[in-house]
């Protein structure tokens, strides 16, 4: 990841969560997969905590990995109004998903929601994925969830559109989120996009906030060849959470290697 990703930022991290935190829709596949596979997770580009927590709800042992020391911050003080059962299947770790070495193994490990693209050369996804094999159990699967080329190919650039205007209930402020694709290139499979986010203040007054960040996105062969590169001999993929096959109309490309 580069070092200069909104990422980040300090302001991006309250941003990113009161944008994913309703955000639930690929809880259940990870239930699923868990319970076959093994109650000992580890997420990698787990953020603030949106699927950490309720998968430790759930009984799993979680450990969560990210780079952004805020991310963690806010994960870890979601963390602490839990009961001290969840409180103690969980574990957040600050560290780069694409070099990392821990003492544990683990059941299932995922790269949830994209968060793949974050790494901006085939090198670097390469020793990510590298690195999560390494850390599974001998009988343990690998996920990683991704929105698939075409989707992300064929985006408009230089187009701002209005995702949502809604109040933050953690600052108590209304909140506007704005994107825009600055670039886009194909050779490359490489977008850059900014992120805009306005809130208003109780006086009226508003206040910007504008973040950056580029986005390394992979063709499903290319993630097949990347897998077994590293190791991974049985590779599935699907189109959908709930495991329907992966088509020229699916919203997501997971997939699930042993």
């Amino acid at each position: 990841m580069s070092p200069d990703t909104a990422y980040l930022a300090y302001d991006y991290a309250r941003f990113y969560d009161w944008n994913y935190q309703g955000f639930l829709d690929d809880l259940p596949c990870y239930v699923t997969l868990a319970r076959r596979y093994g109650p000992q997770l580890l997420e990698l580009a787990c953020g603030t905590g949106r699927l950490t927590i309720p998968l430790a709800r759930e009984g799993f042992t979680v450990t969560g990995l990210d780079l952004s020391p805020e991310m963690l911050r806010i994960a870890a003080r979601k963390l602490d109004r839990e009961p001290p059962a969840v409180r103690e299947r969980v574990r957040l770790l600050q560290g780069d998903m694409s070099d990392f070495a821990l003492s544990e193994r683990y059941d299932l490990a995922f790269i949830p929601a994209s968060s793949l693209f974050h790494l901006h050369t085939r090198e670097q996804q390469a020793s990510c994925l590298a690195c999560l094999r390494r850390h599974l159990a001998s009988d343990g699967a690998a996920v990683i969830d991704l929105t698939p080329a075409d989707r992300m190919a064929n985006q408009a650039v230089g187009k701002v559109w209005e995702v949502r205007t809604e109040m933050n209930p953690e600052t108590g402020k209304m909140t506007r989120e704005l994107n825009q694709k600055l670039s886009l290139d194909r050779s490359l499979q490489r977008v850059t996009v900014e992120h805009t986010y306005i809130e208003t203040e109780p006086d009226g007054r508003e206040r910007s906030y504008v973040f950056q960040d580029t986005y390394r996105w992979v063709r499903e062969e290319e993630m097949r060849e990347v897998l077994r590169e590293v190791g991974f001999t049985e590779i599935g993929v699907f189109g959908s959470y709930d495991f329907q096959p992966l088509s020229e109309s699916s919203q997501r490309m997971i997939f699930v290697a042993q």
